[in-house]
């Protein structure tokens, strides 16, 4: 194994504000990923009858759930461009609200992330929920390790079929 493959670090998952295009790169990738989809049924009340039958609604948005990015200053600064761990903190603290000077009901809403994760995801999505949980602060209350768990929901503006989901679920990556 040469020096540079040894050197090479593994892609790493990638933001993406679709509003604005700014990207931000996580430190380290998460250790797991959950993907949740939820089938929606209307409960027939019909008098008389054992049971309720049920009729099909609609699909749920896939949902990502307990996303956790880890952040460590000291191994940050040991990176190329020694990247600001807060930076990431205010990135997606961004995506909670809408933007400045936006109008109308469409574009008065946070803007989407396009999540990529070379090799197992890409997916449009909103952030629904973020949490910081401080680890390790300095004496002069500096952070050094915090965890951002993020929840994030698929958008999706085209109708999906079942044969493109058992296309896409067949296939080695999340799409």
């Amino acid at each position: 194994m040469s020096l540079s493959a040894a050197v090479t670090r593994p892609p790493r998952c990638a933001l993406v504000n679709v509003f604005t295009g700014e990207h931000i790169e996580a430190l380290f990738n998460p250790s797991q990923l959950s993907e949740k989809v939820q089938v929606n049924y209307n409960r027939l009340a019909v008098p008389g009858l054992s049971h309720q039958p049920l009729q099909f609604q609609s699909t749920g948005n896939r949902t990502f759930q307990g996303l956790d990015f880890h952040l460590d200053r000291r191994f940050a600064q040991a990176q190329p461009g020694s990247p600001e761990i807060l930076e990431f903190r205010a990135f997606l603290l961004a995506l909670t609200v809408p933007p400045a000077r936006t109008e109308g009901v469409i574009q008065t809403a946070p803007p989407r992330t396009l999540i990529i994760w070379p090799g197992l995801l890409t997916v449009e999505a909103v952030l629904t929920e973020v949490e910081f949980s401080y680890r390790e602060l300095a004496v002069d209350g500096t952070v050094l390790v915090y965890t951002a768990t993020v929840e994030f929901e698929e958008i999706l503006d085209v109708r999906v079929s079942s044969e493109e989901r058992r296309r896409d679920a067949t296939s080695s990556r999340v799409l």
